[in-house]
């Protein structure tokens, strides 16, 4: 009787047991049939793209794929901008992966990126429970909830990013801008020069010269706002788990600017593959052939760089940076003839590029052809009058030809386009010694002595230049 009944008991549990599973693996593939987007019309799409996306579906339809499938998928759609397909991927991804922080917060990012931070916050929340030492998450929460003026949470997060990570600019910066609100100007400016400091001056630039301005540092302010200026770029926190989809994307003008994107954060390796994929999906792209010119000239490849720009003017015959590059590329082989070929050619599909006129006003310099070099560079101040470099170096060809006060103007509207810009400043400089004005080479040096990026030698040789003149010091 005993042994009847441990049968009965035993079957009864293996069934049971059964229908657990069979019931847990029922509500997984509702979830995933549920999870699965309607495929979109593959007209205009790349091929493989297409046969990925079938392939992944139908793998999920058959029962076969389960969450690897889908988790393609929802790559694939995000990668290549569907983002609503993106999405449903990444819910089903949310209940059925549930150890896996990637998908929430690639969630909670296109949520943000729609406006929606109430839908963006819990998402991350989630994440940092399951993935604490993911700090592009806490960035990214505090961002949002600095947004929705809850400064308090806000300040937590970023706290616990630098518990983690002492010098981290993203979060110094945050740190600095709850100051700002509460009216902590001096400890916001402490935070914002370790930012500086950590991220070479890339981070927080913007708030530091506001920082500077509000404590009567205005120097140091024109200065940063200059930098700022030249640098142009904004910059997202490194964020892994956004960066990896770009190897899914088949778009390639978003391929090109995901390797801009890493170049500008100091991640040449993945900038490099990025552009060779790009080149990849399309080798007669512009854009990604001078982008690839370009990370080639940086190391210093120039057999690479020749050809890239070649292709790139070949097929874009008006972008004069390309030429100017090129050019460049010609000169540093040590091909002067070239050089000048290309400069020619360049010039004569771009007549108005100032990055072109710019090079022939370096070409003629160099040649000791002063009036025709200031002429060059009049005609790329016309195409570019805010660009300072120009106006300086229209300034020092004026000055070779005597022509001083035309020199001088050039370098206060080199100032006026670029605040301290430091050529400008140590150039004034010197022209007022050279000219017997004691007051105003002593107010422009002490521009100099406030300009860091005026180089310490340079500023003694002004000092030096100031006390044979004068007779005194600056």
């Amino acid at each position: 009787m005993n042994a009847r009944r441990g049968l009965i008991l035993f079957v009864a549990l293996a069934v049971g047991a059964a229908a657990v599973w069979w019931w847990r693996a029922n509500a997984r593939d509702e979830i995933l049939h549920a999870s699965l987007p309607r495929e979109p019309a593959f007209a205009g799409l790349s091929a493989e793209f297409a046969q990925r996306l079938s392939t992944s579906d139908q793998l999920i339809r058959r029962g076969s794929g389960g969450t690897a499938a889908l988790a393609e998928l929802g790559q694939l759609y995000h990668a290549n901008g569907f983002l609503p397909e993106a999405v449903q991927c990444y819910r089903g991804l949310a209940q059925l992966d549930p150890a896996n922080a990637r998908w929430p917060h690639r969630l909670a990012c296109i949520y943000a990126g729609y406006g929606q931070l109430d839908d963006g916050l819990p998402l991350w929340q989630r994440v940092i429970r399951v993935a604490p030492d993911y700090l592009p998450a806490r960035i990214r929460m505090g961002d949002v909830l600095l947004k929705l003026n809850r400064p308090a949470e806000a300040a937590d997060a970023y706290a616990a990013v630098l518990a983690r990570e002492a010098t981290n600019a993203f979060a110094l910066t945050g740190l600095a801008r709850i100051d700002l609100a509460a009216g902590q100007v001096a400890p916001a400016r402490e935070k914002l020069e370790r930012a500086a400091s950590a991220s070479g001056g890339r981070i927080g630039g913007d708030l530091l010269a506001t920082a500077c301005e509000q404590l009567g540092d205005h120097a140091r302010a024109e200065t940063l706002r200059a930098r700022a200026k030249a640098s142009g770029a904004f910059h997202d926190p490194p964020d892994p788990w956004m960066d990896e989809i770009f190897d899914d994307c088949f778009d390639v003008y978003r391929v090109t600017v995901a390797a801009g994107f890493a170049d500008h954060a100091g991640d040449s390796a993945r900038a490099q593959r990025l552009i060779e994929r790009a080149l990849k999906l399309d080798p007669k792209h512009a854009p990604a052939l001078f982008q690839s010119g370009t990370f080639a000239l940086q190391r210093h490849d120039l057999e690479k760089a020749r050809q890239d720009f070649e292709a790139c003017v070949a097929v874009a015959p008006d972008n004069s940076d390309a030429w100017a590059r090129l050019s460049k590329v010609s000169l540093e082989r040590g091909d002067q003839a070239a050089a000048a070929r290309v400069l020619a050619a360049g010039l004569a599909r771009n007549p108005d590029s100032g990055a072109l006129l710019g090079e022939q006003a370096r070409r003629l310099t160099a040649a000791g052809r002063h009036a025709e070099a200031a002429a060059a560079l009049e005609r790329a101040v016309r195409v570019r009058p805010d660009d300072a470099d120009t106006l300086v170096r229209l300034a020092s060809a004026y000055f070779r030809l005597e022509r001083l006060d035309e020199g001088a103007a050039a370098l206060r509207r080199a100032l006026a386009a670029e605040p301290e810009h430091p050529a400008a400043l140590t150039t004034l400089t010197m022209h007022a010694i050279g000219s017997g004005d004691e007051a105003a080479a002593r107010e422009w040096f002490r521009h100099v002595r406030a300009q860091p990026r005026v180089p310490a030698d340079l500023a003694a040789d002004l000092a030096g230049e100031f006390r044979r003149r004068f007779g005194r010091e600056p």
